[in-house]
């Protein structure tokens, strides 16, 4: 009997930390793990250098607004992001077309640099997910894509 109360026990628990994870409004990508983040750069299907910040657990959580012709381009943006981050580049949140929220990181001359990879069903959950970004992006490795 006691086994079975422990396995009904741990039950439980799983299933109230899935609960509050979708209570709080964000997708997993933008839940802590160990704040550890790595920007990656690869080429897309159009030959162009883009960038993307995955978390620990591999989910993207940033990426690039627009194609770099070549790949010292997409690095020398990972950069810039990841000296504005908290200073002179600005965030704004919005809704999309589907009514979820997002955010933009925006640079001083009005040129966007990155956006949220995913939406949120409420703006809270769009600033949880830049916070993600804003603590983790300063000190995130650049590597290139793994195939």
């Amino acid at each position: 009997m006691t086994n079975r109360l422990l396995r009904w026990h741990l039950a439980c628990c799983a299933v109230l930390a899935a609960l509050a994870m979708l209570l709080s409004g964000q997708p997993a990508s933008a839940q802590k793990d160990d704040g550890k983040l790595a920007f990656e750069v690869y080429q897309d299907k159009a030959k162009e250098y883009r960038w993307r910040l995955k978390s620990a657990n591999g989910r993207t959580v940033a990426m690039a607004h627009d194609g770099y012709k070549n790949k010292a381009d997409a690095r020398s943006a990972i950069e810039s992001i990841q000296k504005g981050v908290g200073g002179k580049m600005k965030v704004e949140y919005y809704q999309d077309k589907g009514k979820e929220y997002r955010w933009r990181l925006i640079a001083s001359n009005g040129q966007e640099m990155a956006r949220s990879s995913e939406g949120y069903k409420t703006k809270e959950g769009a600033e949880k997910s830049f916070d993600v970004v804003r603590s983790g992006a300063r000190s995130a490795e650049i590597a290139e894509e793994k195939k």
